[in-house]
């Protein structure tokens, strides 16, 4: 009997079938497996019928045509290979002679013959997403990839940025990069990283205050990364049993290069200048690649190293609160009805506080290290090493110039600040003018580092004909540290001031030269220290055994650890009217609305002989803590290739057992007093998975996928770290809750998608998610002697029944998301020359989800966290013998980022559109030329408080980046 494999490729054409060079990455195994996958990578048809049992000790990973890959496959194997019109035939030899009417076959076993010249023409971009169409075809779960041919070669600097291109991601930026990724409307939390096969967090800090700064959150930070450290990162949109449970949302898995993924010995050295809009200068950077191999061994060696300048200004609003201004602070020439608002008689006015012009200056390092060796055995063994270590140090100047000093515009207006004029719009003050207000000029110094890095082994063997064994065991570490937070500021008084604090061109004009250091005194300085450590380690081991054609079962266990550790310590020195200390001055640096005078960071502390250094002693309260979790898991997964009624189906069905256990351990803290407090907790959960892929045509596929997956709630959700303010009264508890349940989500998926051969396909698809409950924040009122903390924190005359209210995370109430998503990838081959070197990519996604949000007494329902019901992407390519370019847009409709403050409703980032373009041309046979345009459009990042009144809080641009180089392949 013989089987048709690639079935869905039986229009493939024939000149994939002959001579079409195509880069193969097969490892050996059972040879009908190879086969099919040589079938989906190519598209084309090969039909077979030999036994199950045999294997072929050969694995593919060259670039080969069709015919050459065949040949390699079944080198030394009792089977003939013969090209019929579109495709091949695989048969079992047998032992009479041929018959005299048989096609030609093709000869036995040739040896691939070593490359000619370096693969570095510019039919590279367009054979990378041929790749990625090839394996998103043949899984069996809906999949998304994004590869490169080798190292230097991704098509984007960052992987959030490369990741960006692919249907349902969504990216959050910053530095002008992308940081994190959401995914099918959920945001980062509960999209999870894996790299090399492994779970893995890479924490760094924004340089923003607005954007979260340095924070404890299970949210993967890509910006670490150099992209041309990933040979392949696909995302996993649906979950399986046999995989590790976590991010809902679903799964990014990043993997290295290896030596055996290469052709043939490698050597590679690229070299590219940056420069951007908003700074001054060219930076550099160099990314090389050593590899070597033979039939069965390989070994790797690659870096990248890269400085880069990146400066961002703006105009941004603290916060927007409702203001009570004093009688004699509203001059006589407001009127009546906006005098009775402002002075708390009528409907409470919004101001917004400190508006301030800001500039945000970062000199970074990327220093990314990959390091692999790599043995695949004739009989099919496979191990690997894969060695990871990146590091990314930030140095960080910011500038501000607020209106924030003593009597300034942050709080409730009752000192010398006189109002003079104002418009009132929606209940917000738009626009003022002011006399007697007090000015800050903020200026700060920080230094802070990231390290990373990660060590993997795996193993694959077969144990007989239908039985292959699989482990892999890895250790991963991201150490965050910011020893360097220093913020000195100056003061001028008694100023007249007005502005316009909303709009596309918010603005700020004074009644004074902010640029003479006369008017400045030194007013406070502060430090801050902060340090986060997360761990990663991970054990697998998987027995896969054949039951018959097409059956087969997975059985494996799994042990995962997680631990994440640190601190925040901050000191702050105030200096009255100056105290006699002179700072010193200079003008800020890098780009800005208006230029004016700041302190000198450094100098200042010299000058003040302020300490910087930070203990134990300067911790936070509620901010030194540590999260241990360890996680065991058991499977079984069962898949079965047949037919139902006339169609050939996949189908896979698991289900995991799942415990996980954690110790949250703390310091709880009082003004006078530390106790270290630990709490443990344990869960279990059974998941189940289901996923089918069937073939309603050859070249149509319908998908439908449905599980059950959890997700751990944040690290600072789990703290056992509490601030305790105790009073004669009662008092206050805030701390976290490391007795939370885990996300529990139960998704269900449906695609359909339409192939072209090779060329490209189109795809929609249909998702709902439902997650029983979100983290929300809850205030009880309980004796004391309940919530477990030490009774010395009581006051002496107090026993354990009075009251405290005690304000943590809880688990509420859930929410459910539903969404579509459509894209299509095509190699427009089919129009007349020139334009036949054209093709697209375009993805579009729709998702709609809510969860409940409490405002006092009121509750809202309100979009997710990090949901954009609207995101998209279009790259446009054009790819001709000797070069290649393309023009890519991005698009991310609205989200909300985070609850909103003093009746505001949420906190949220406007759209955006990104443009971004790429060309590259070959220079000989072993170089290639490079350039590229970034952030083209210069979008700003514009956040807004209030779903209504939309009040802004901050409008920042980065500037357009553009990068020229050169690529020797030696």
């Amino acid at each position: 009997m013989t089987a048709p494999l690639g079935a869905e490729a039986a229009h493939a054409r024939e000149a994939q079938a002959s001579g079409e060079a195509i880069s193969f990455r097969i490892a050996s195994g059972r040879l009908a497996q190879v086969l099919r996958t040589i079938s989906q990578q190519a598209g084309v048809q090969i039909v077979t019928s030999v036994a199950p049992e045999l294997r072929t000790r050969h694995a593919v990973r060259q670039r080969l045509t069709v015919e050459q890959a065949l040949a390699r496959a079944t080198q030394d194997l009792p089977v003939e290979v013969r090209r019929l019109s579109g495709g091949f035939v695989v048969t079992q030899k047998r032992p009479s002679a041929l018959p005299t009417s048989a096609p030609p076959r093709i000869a036995a076993a040739p040896t691939p013959p070593e490359p000619e010249g370096p693969p570095i023409l510019v039919t590279g971009y367009r054979e990378s997403l041929r790749q990625a169409v090839a394996t998103k075809r043949g899984a069996r779960s809906i999949l998304e990839v994004t590869r490169a041919e080798d190292i230097a070669a991704f098509p984007d600097h960052n992987a959030a940025d490369a990741l960006q291109r692919l249907p349902g991601i969504a990216v959050s930026r910053d530095n002008g990069e992308g940081r994190q990724v959401s995914l099918r409307g959920l945001g980062p939390l509960f999209t999870r990283t894996t790299l090399n096969g492994m779970e893995a967090l890479a924490t760094t800090a924004s340089g923003l205050d607005n954007r979260g700064a340095a924070s404890r959150q299970r949210r993967f930070d890509y910006s670490i990364f150099d992209a041309g450290l990933f040979s392949e990162v696909e995302v996993h949109k649906t979950w399986s049993a046999d995989r590790d449970a976590g991010g809902v949302g679903g799964t990014v898995a990043l993997r290295t290069v290896r030596p055996l993924d290469q052709p043939g010995p490698v050597t590679l050295l690229s070299l590219q200048g940056r420069a951007g809009a908003n700074s001054r200068g060219v930076t550099p950077q160099v990314t090389g690649e050593i590899a070597r191999r033979n039939e069965t061994w390989g070994a790797l060696l690659a870096a990248s190293w890269s400085r880069n300048r990146v400066a961002e200004y703006g105009y941004r609003n603290w916060d927007w609160v409702p203001v009570a201004f004093g009688p004699a602070n509203v001059g006589p020439a407001i009127d009546a009805a906006d005098r009775a608002r402002l002075t708390g008689a009528g409907k409470p006015v919004m101001m917004s506080r400190a508006q301030s012009y800001s500039t945000w200056i970062n000199r970074f390092e990327r220093l990314n290290v990959v390091g692999a060796i790599e043995h695949e055995s004739e009989g099919g063994l496979h191990v690997a090493l894969d060695v990871l270590y990146a590091r990314l140090a930030n140095d960080r100047e910011e500038y501000a110039l607020a209106a924030a000093g003593i009597n300034g515009l942050t709080a409730d207006v009752t000192g010398t600040q006189r109002l003079e004029s104002v418009t009132i719009a929606r209940d917000s003050i738009t626009a003022a003018a002011f006399s007697g207000i007090d000015f800050r000029s903020e200026s700060k110094r920080t230094v802070d580092h990231t390290r990373f890095g990660q060590a993997v082994l795996s193993l694959a063997a077969p144990l007989g004909a239908a039985t292959t064994l699989s482990a892999r065991a890895g250790y991963a570490r991201s150490d965050f540290q910011e020893p360097l937070f220093d913020k000195v500021f100056l003061q001028a008084r008694n100023k007249p001031f007005r502005y316009t604090a909303t709009g596309t061109a918010p603005g700020n004009s004074y009644g004074f030269d902010a640029t003479d250091a006369a008017q400045w005194t030194l007013m406070r300085a502060d430090t801050r220290e902060d340090a986060i450590v997360n761990q990663n380690v991970s054990a697998r081991l998987e027995i896969t055994q054949a039951l018959a054609p097409g059956a087969a079962v997975k059985l494996g266990a799994a042990y995962r650890f997680f631990g994440n550790d640190g601190y925040e310590r901050r000191v702050r020195v105030d200096y009255p009217g100056g105290s006699g200390t002179a700072a010193v001055t200079r003008l800020c640096g890098g780009r800005t609305l208006a230029p004016f005078v700041v302190a000198d960071v450094d100098a200042t502390f010299a000058a003040t002989g302020q300490n910087r250094v930070l203990t134990s002693a300067d911790d936070m309260p509620g901010t030194s803590y540590a999260v241990h979790e360890d996680s065991y898991a058991a499977f079984a997964l069962a898949t079965l290739d047949g037919v139902l009624g006339a169609l050939p189906v996949q189908a896979e069905m698991g289900l995991q057992y799942q415990r996980v256990g954690t110790l949250s351990s703390g310091k709880a803290s009082t003004d006078v007093r530390q106790y270290l407090i630990s709490r443990r907790s344990h869960r279990h959960a059974w998941l189940p998975s289901f996923q089918a892929r069937a073939a309603l045509r050859p070249d149509l596929l319908l998908r439908l996928a449905a599980s059950r997956n959890l997700n751990q709630p944040d690290v600072a959700d789990l703290r056992a770290a509490a601030q305790v303010n105790a009073t004669p009264f009662g008092g206050t508890i805030t701390s976290g809750n490391p007795g939370l349940k885990p996300f529990t989500a139960d998704a269900l998926d449906l695609s359909l998608e339409q192939y072209w051969g090779r060329d490209g396909y189109v795809s929609l698809g249909l998702f709902y998610k439902h997650l029983d409950s979100f983290i929300t924040s809850q205030t009880r009122v309980m004796a004391y002697a309940q919530t477990g903390y030490p009774l010395e924190f009581l006051y002496a005359d107090q026993d354990a029944a009075i009251l405290y209210n005690v304000i943590q995370p809880v688990n509420g109430s859930g929410a459910s998301i539903l969404g579509v998503e459509a894209a299509i990838q095509r190699d427009l081959r089919f129009l007349p020359a020139p334009l036949d070197g054209l093709g697209i990519a375009a993805n579009v996604t729709f998702a709609s989800g809510r969860s409940e949000v409490t405002y006092g007494r009121q509750t809202l329902r309100l979009p997710l966290i990090d949901l954009s019901r609207w995101s998209g992407n279009t790259t446009l390519y054009y790819t001709a013998r000797g070069w290649d370019a393309r023009l890519a847009a991005a698009y991310r409709g609205t989200y909300r980022m985070g609850i909103g403050n003093n009746g505001n409703i949420g906190e949220w980032i406007k759209p955006s559109f990104t443009l971004d373009f790429a060309a590259h041309f070959a220079i000989g046979p072993r170089m290639q030329a490079l350039f590229e345009g970034r952030n083209l459009t210069d979008a700003p990042i514009v956040q807004y408080t209030d779903r209504s009144a939309r009040r802004l809080l901050a409008r920042t641009r980065s500037g357009r980046v553009f990068s020229a180089g050169l690529r020797y392949r030696f």
